[in-house]
Order: C-alpha cells, then structure tokens, then sequence
C-alpha cells in the first residue's frame, strides 16, 4: 500500500571530522528520502535556523529527498512527515546562539548545510523561514502552486530559469538584511507577488512568461533597488509611500507619468499588461525594461 508519504531512508554518520588543536570536531550528515502521490498538493515547510540552504528539482518524479550535514554539537535537525495533511516539515534548530564559534569548521567553527530535492510531478506549496545563511533557489520544473519566504539574515538567491508548468497562485517573498536577487520571476507565472525588501541590495527581475494582468507590489525599506520589467508587455507602474521622497528614482525613459501611475508608451496599444506597485524607502531605486 502506497503511504502518502513514505520515508524510505535514514542515515545517520558521524564521519567524516576534523581534529584541530588536539581535539575532534565531529559533523553529524542525516539523508532522507520520501515519496508523495501526484493526485494531492504537497505542503512543505522548511525552517531553517543557520547555515547553508539549496533547494532544487530532484531527479525522480514523485519523489523529494533532505539531505544535512551540519556539526553535531551547535544543531539538531528533524524531518516530520504528516500523512494525514500531506506535509513534510524539515527543521534544522541551532542548539545555543549565545555559544556561535564565528570561525571555520576546519578550526571548530559552526557549520551547517540543507539541500532539499524537491519531487517533480506533484503540486508543490513551499513555505520556507531562514534566520540566518546563503540561501539558493532554483525552482527549474518544479510545480510550485505557491511560494512563501521569509528570509531574515543572509545572501538570497531564487531563479525561475524555465516557466513553471502550472499557474503560482501567490508568490510572497520577504527579504530582510542582506543581498537579494530575484531573477526571471516571470517565469514563476504568479497571479500575485508580494515582495518585500528590507536592509541592503536588492535585484527583483520580472522577465520571463509573465501572466499577463497580473500583479505585483514590491515594498522597500533602506538600500539599493533594481527592478526589471519586460519590454513585451504595457507596464503600469505606481510609485507611492509615505518615504517615498527619500528614495532617489532612475526610471526607464519609456515611462510618463500620469496623475500618480507612470505608464509605458506602449500601455495603450498593448494587448498583455503588467501592474506593479513600489513603495520606496530610503536609497536608490532604479527600474529598467529588458
């Protein structure tokens, strides 16, 4: 009888380790695999404490894998896996942030690492909540039916390099100190994005098979901006915020404004159109069409 979600192996090592100054350094590696029918939407949350996060297509169809290696003394780490709601939760709790070794894991330092192989074949919602660390996503043929991020600390990357193959009903994206990039999430064909931007660099790049009316607010706070929107489609574009005078603005020359929206000279005539609202913080934004 096939489970609706099967955990099919564990493994648990404690080698390989690094002896420094005399001592052992042991890092712990879990490996775990599961299966999920293609008839239901999986759910799956990802709650990371620290360290270095890659998630991606796996190379089975209906089936994901979680890879972590981490050491053993700093964090603790559980997969849980509920039947009856159709989710799998991966946590990798860090033990003690008042005992953080900011030096290598050659030297004894802290280290983590989480690669989840996400199945293919099956609808996909992605929750995903990291504190700390470089995370990277890449959602190439993955039927992600929504996406939800919230980031706090760190470098995040997330590429649609190809379309999904259904429509994204939400895509919500927090980013909050650090560098962001978010490259062709047209791709993502969202209904509605939510993107918000805290501290630091930020690139939100909507390129890519953007669904045509559909809608988008990006929502900064203090830093960098670059925002990119395609040239196939009329572009409306909202500027507004009550700091919205702190921001220094550099806008493609293709948009007029008027009233409180500028427009691409191409709105009119266009038979696909985009709608983004920006709220500016304090720093640069730039919008460009490629």
């Amino acid at each position: 009888m096939r489970k609706l979600i099967n955990v099919m192996t564990a493994l648990i090592i404690f080698i390989p380790f690094w002896i420094v100054n005399g001592q052992i350094h042991f890092y712990e590696t879990s490996e775990e695999m599961f299966q999920a029918p293609p008839d239901r939407t999986l759910e799956v949350i990802l709650d990371i404490d620290a360290g270095e996060v890659i998630v991606e297509k796996g190379s089975e169809p209906y089936t994901g894998t979680v890879i972590m290696r981490y050491t053993d003394r700093e964090f603790r780490e559980r997969v849980d896996v509920h039947e009856n709601r159709n989710r799998v939760e991966i946590t990798l709790e860090r033990k003690n942030w008042f005992k953080i070794v900011h030096r290598p894991p050659e030297e004894g330092g802290s280290w983590a690492e989480v690669q989840v192989l996400l199945p293919y074949g099956v609808d996909i919602l992605l929750d995903s909540r990291i504190k700390a660390g470089e995370v990277k996503m890449v959602m190439d043929g993955i039927r992600l039916r929504e996406l939800s991020m919230n980031h706090w600390v760190g470098e995040l990357e997330v590429l649609f390099n190809e379309p999904n193959p259904i429509i994204m009903d939400l895509l919500d994206i927090t980013a909050k100190v650090g560098e962001t990039r978010l490259i062709h999430l047209g791709n993502a064909r969202f209904n509605r994005a939510d993107i918000n931007g805290g501290i630091g660099e930020i690139q939100v790049d909507f390129t890519g098979d953007l669904q045509p009316e559909s809608q988008a607010r990006v929502d900064l706070d203090i830093g960098e901006a670059s925002i990119i929107v395609p040239q196939n489609m009329g572009i409306g574009l909202n500027i507004g915020g009550g700091f919205s005078f702190l921001s220094e603005k550099n806008l493609d020359r293709s948009f007029e404004k008027r009233g409180q929206t500028y427009y691409s000279d191409d709105y009119e005539e266009s038979e696909d159109r985009f709608y983004l609202r920006i709220t500016p913080g304090l720093g640069e934004l730039n919008v460009v069409r490629e």
